[in-house]
């Protein structure tokens, strides 16, 4: 995983705070040999859209003051899955 232990401490920190669940990290920081890309995040729920939104932004606004101008996409579990989600939970480890 391309994420330093500081990184991955301040992410998951973050997210007990805003959403009290461990996150995932899928995508291209999970294989070693890729370089840059963004911070992909799966935080598991399920969650409301009107429960998630707001936590959502008060979490990545965290994140961008503790982490710097990174670029984070914030994928939150909703109680219908989309394809998406689906290959977010196949494809994860816990930040």
């Amino acid at each position: 995983m391309r994420l330093t232990e500081q990184q991955r401490h301040i992410i998951r920190e973050a997210d007990l705070r805003h959403f009290g669940v461990i996150p995932r990290v899928f995508g291209s920081r999970l294989n070693d040999m890729q370089r840059g890309g963004d911070i992909d995040l799966f935080i598991p729920g399920p969650w409301s859209a009107e429960e998630s939104v707001p936590r959502r932004m008060r979490f990545c606004a965290e994140l961008r003051r503790e982490l710097g101008d990174q670029k984070f996409d914030v994928l939150v579990e909703l109680p219908t899955p989309t394809a998406i989600q689906e290959q977010a939970q196949k494809n994860c480890e816990p930040a």
